[in-house]
C-alpha cells in the first residue's frame, strides 16, 4: 500500500466522476386540422464515463456492473460506455378524434341518441423503441487480496456477439469462450462496460380509446379505456454477467423478464 500507516480511508456526501455525452435529437410532429397530432422524436447518442452510477435505486434494469472501479490507482481505465447510454431511442406519440358521429364525416346520420353514441371518439396511444443497455462483466473469484471491482479478462479475436432472436438466446446470450477469470493477484483487462455486447432493448406499445359524451348542459360522461404493453411484448432482464470458475456457471443466461404483461383497465367518470 502506498500509505500503510492509514488503514483506511473514507469518503461519503460526494458524486465523483466524469461523463461525456453526444448527441442527435430530431423531432417530426404532424397536427391535424380535423383535430389531433402525430409526434415522432429520435435521438441517436453516445454517453461515456469513468463512474457506474451512485443513485442504483434509481437505475435498476441498466448494465451499471461494479461500482468499485477495478484499479483505484487508475481511473484512466475505468472510462467506457456508461451503463445507461441508450444509442438509438424512437418514440412515436399520437392523439387523434376520429372523424364519426355530429358534424364528422361518418355516421354523422341518425337521431340524438344515435349521435350520442357515435360521437366524441379519440384514440392515443404511444410507442417506444430503444437500443439495449451495455452489458457490465465481472469475474469470480476474487482473488485480487482486494475489495476491488473484478473484471474478466477478454480472449484475444475472439467475438462475443451472438445473432438471432432474443427467445433463441436466452440461454446463451453471448460467446462466453470469449472471456476468462484472470490469474490469482492480477487484473482483468475488460472495460467497465464492453463495447459490443448490450442487453435486450425494448419495443412497447400502449393504445387508449377515449369517448366524452355530453349528456345535458351540466352532466358529462367520460370513458377511457386503456391497454399497457398492446402485444403483450415481454422485455428480458439482462443475462447473467458474472465470469466464472464454477463447474456449471449460468453466464450468459437470461432467467427474469424486466415489464409487466398486458395490463388493460376501464374507467368511467361523470362530471357535474
Amino acid at each position: 500500500m502506498p500509505f500503510p500507516e492509514y488503514t483506511g480511508v473514507s469518503e461519503s456526501g460526494g458524486y465523483y466522476g466524469n461523463a461525456t455525452y453526444h448527441s442527435l435529437q430530431m423531432k417530426v410532429e404532424k397536427r391535424f386540422s380535423q383535430g389531433g397530432t402525430v409526434l415522432g422524436a429520435y435521438t441517436f447518442s453516445k454517453l461515456i464515463a469513468d463512474v457506474g452510477s451512485l443513485t442504483t435505486w434509481l437505475d435498476s434494469g441498466v448494465g451499471l456492473g461494479s461500482n468499485t472501479p477495478q484499479d483505484p490507482n487508475n481511473l484512466r481505465a475505468e472510462k467506457a460506455l456508461a451503463g445507461f447510454d441508450s444509442r438509438q431511442r424512437l418514440t412515436v406519440s399520437y392523439a387523434l378524434d376520429l372523424p364519426f358521429g355530429a358534424g364528422q364525416k361518418y355516421l354523422h346520420g341518425g337521431n340524438a341518441v344515435v349521435q350520442k353514441f357515435t360521437s366524441g371518439w379519440t384514440v392515443s396511444g404511444g410507442s417506444t423503441f430503444q437500443d439495449g443497455f451495455p452489458i457490465a462483466l465481472t469475474a469470480t473469484p476474487n482473488v485480487t487480496g482486494f475489495n476491488l471491482g473484478l473484471r474478466p479478462n477478454v480472449v484475444p479475436g475472439c467475438n462475443p456477439v451472438k445473432t438471432g432472436s432474443a427467445q433463441s438466446r436466452l440461454n446463451g446470450w453471448f460467446n462466453t469462450a470469449c472471456y476468462t477469470t484472470p490469474n490469482a493477484y492480477t487484473l482483468g483487462n475488460e472495460s467497465q462496460t464492453d463495447p459490443v455486447l448490450r442487453g435486450p432493448g425494448i419495443a412497447n406499445y400502449n393504445f387508449a380509446l377515449f369517448k366524452k359524451t355530453p349528456i345535458t348542459e351540466r352532466f358529462k360522461l367520460e370513458f377511457r379505456a386503456e391497454v399497457f404493453n398492446l402485444f403483450n411484448r415481454v422485455q428480458f432482464s439482462f443475462p447473467n454477467t458474472t465470469v466464472t470458475t464454477a463447474a456449471n456457471p449460468t453466464t450468459g443466461f437470461i432467467t427474469n423478464q424486466l415489464n409487466q404483461p398486458r395490463l388493460i383497465q376501464l374507467a368511467l367518470k361523470l362530471t357535474y
